[in-house]
């Protein structure tokens, strides 16, 4: 389940080409970071398609937003406007059986 509690706790920002990656200092890949931190930056580049492509196949949600959308989302949290989302127990029990699967 650690795999899957990376994947849903991260935010990828909109993606765009090597210049906008560049720019972002590559924190634009916030799922892949947190999947494998000891990865380069343009290995992070690399795999985002194909991290999330098996996230559309189980079902898991791969979030990616344009930066001042999150922004406004994570100021909406601080000031107490809205709360983070939270994913039921019974959800992470879903893919227990295929987290055990891939170990």
């Amino acid at each position: 389940s650690f795999y899957l509690r990376q994947i849903i706790a991260s935010v990828d920002f909109s993606m765009g080409n090597d210049y906008v990656d560049f720019f972002h200092g590559w924190l634009n890949y916030q799922i892949e970071h947190h999947l494998w931190p000891n990865l380069s930056m343009l290995s992070y580049q690399k795999s985002a398609p194909s991290v999330e492509a098996i996230c559309n196949k189980h079902g898991v949600p791969y979030i990616k937003e344009n930066v001042f959308l999150r922004l406004k989302k994570t100021t909406d949290i601080m000031v107490g406007k809205t709360s983070m989302r939270v994913f039921p127990e019974a959800y992470e029990r879903k893919f227990l059986d295929l987290d055990m699967k891939m170990e």
